[in-house]
């Protein structure tokens, strides 16, 4: 049985349903979105004293937050260290790709702390090169990681690889040890209910319509009544919309997959992943994937089809974008799929930034589960003003993305062509 109407992630985990919310209209901090940043950012000020409610449109967790794929690692920049370094120096470049791994240790000894049950396992990741030419690149970026802030990898030729991964689709490729997997709709869960423990006010299906400045601080305007607080925070990433402007014209929101297949015998899934570790791959349009959790199904994640195609169009693309990696698999494998809003920003970084007044945080790029939990560490050291809440990234301005309005269309036509030039690169390689 085929089911687009939920993700995987729902079947054993219920959504998180807050506790009845009091009448209370004035706080010391009104966060807005109910996902990573937006419940961990509560979790924190509440333990620091602060009256906090979290205001969130949909469900708790209704975003991405609980419908990722569950990969974790040190989120590097976009634009790796070369990029980096061409944009702001190398001293400016190391110090962001090393608040990845710091943000990775800091969500492995959270994790830990909290004792959160959300299936958190560094299993590594192999990240395969479709050509010689992108191994050349991929090798050469990791030797300046390893180099540069102290990255661990291991090369992998084509004759090792399916000690990896059972798929010949890569020439050689290169494997991070600090990377793994968890289940992400359990760590929204587990979020909410810290948060809520600690004090927090969660309020679902409360979206914000306005936000206006006042002498204490704001004027929220929601459903349910005004909401007055000290400070705000804007923590909607892919899920904001144009009543918050200042946030919308920073991030452009990418409808992204995440299909899932039928379960598998073990013997099978260990076929395609031997070790049960993560995989990514080179490319402009790349598909990455994982063994489920409990190792009985395979998840792939990307830009795999649209959202809005029928069932049996769906099966089919995913099978056919997915058939490069592993021919075996066919449309009546999958049996979950569902769809999520990532957001990018012009200049391909995470933000935590104050504009007008508002904290905004977010813009991940599609990799926010370790960096969106130590962002909002800082934020609420940040808002407290406690020591220790600097970032590299506080000195980058949050750019507004040029004529914004065009910039979804604009997306998709880019994603188009990148495949289109990801396809010739592949019948060009020898």
């Amino acid at each position: 049985m085929f089911d687009k109407t939920s993700s995987y992630w729902d079947l054993d985990t219920p959504d998180f349903c807050p506790a009845p919310a009091s009448a209370r209209a004035r706080y010391d901090v009104a966060v807005i979105g109910g996902g990573y940043s937006g419940l961990a950012t509560a979790l924190f000020l509440a333990r620091q004293g602060c009256s906090v409610v979290v205001l969130e449109g949909e469900k708790i967790g209704f975003g991405c937050s609980s419908r990722n794929g569950g990969m974790v690692g040190p989120s590097f920049h976009k634009l790796g260290m070369a990029g980096l370094t061409r944009a702001y120096g190398t001293q400016a470049a190391q110090a962001l790709m090393r608040a990845g791994i710091e943000a990775l240790d800091f969500f492995e000894d959270f994790v830990a702390q909290e004792d959160l049950d959300c299936d958190f396992q560094l299993t590594g990741r192999f990240r395969g090169a479709r050509t010689d030419a992108e191994l050349t690149t991929l090798l050469a970026e990791a030797e300046r990681l390893a180099q540069q802030v102290g990255l661990p990898y291991t090369a992998v030729n084509a004759a090792d690889m399916h000690q990896y991964i059972g798929s010949n689709a890569y020439c050689g490729g290169v494997f991070y040890p600090r990377d793994g997997g968890l289940h992400p709709k359990k760590l929204v869960t587990g979020l909410a209910a810290r948060a809520q423990a600690a004090g927090a006010v969660l309020r679902a299906h409360c979206p914000v319509r306005q936000i206006h400045p006042e002498a204490a601080g704001h004027r929220i305007v929601t459903p349910k009544g005004d909401i007055h607080a000290a400070h705000v925070v804007i923590a909607t990433n892919g899920y904001t919309d144009r009543r918050l402007p200042s946030m919308n014209n920073r991030i452009v929101p990418i409808w992204v997959t995440v299909a899932t297949t039928r379960a598998f015998a073990p013997e099978h899934i260990r076929a395609m992943s031997p070790q049960l570790q993560m995989h990514g791959e080179t490319g402009r349009v790349f598909i990455w994937s994982r063994p489920t959790p409990d190792g009985k199904r395979f998840m792939f994640g990307g830009r795999l089809t649209d959202r809005h195609a029928s069932p049996m169009r769906q099966r089919h693309d995913i099978a056919r974008r997915v058939g490069r990696i592993f021919p075996s698999l066919t449309p009546d494998d999958f049996e979950h799929v569902s769809f999520g809003k990532i957001a990018y920003t012009a200049d391909h970084a995470p933000h935590l930034n104050q504009i007008d007044g508002i904290w905004h945080i977010g813009g991940y790029c599609g990799s926010g589960v370790t960096r969106s939990i130590y962002f909002a560490h800082k934020l609420a050291r940040k808002i407290t003003g406690a020591a220790d809440s600097d970032l590299p990234f506080d000195q980058l301005t949050f750019p507004q993305v040029p004529v914004r309005f065009l910039a979804p269309q604009v997306a998709k036509i880019m994603t188009k062509y990148y495949g289109i030039l990801d396809t010739r690169d592949l019948r060009r390689a020898p």
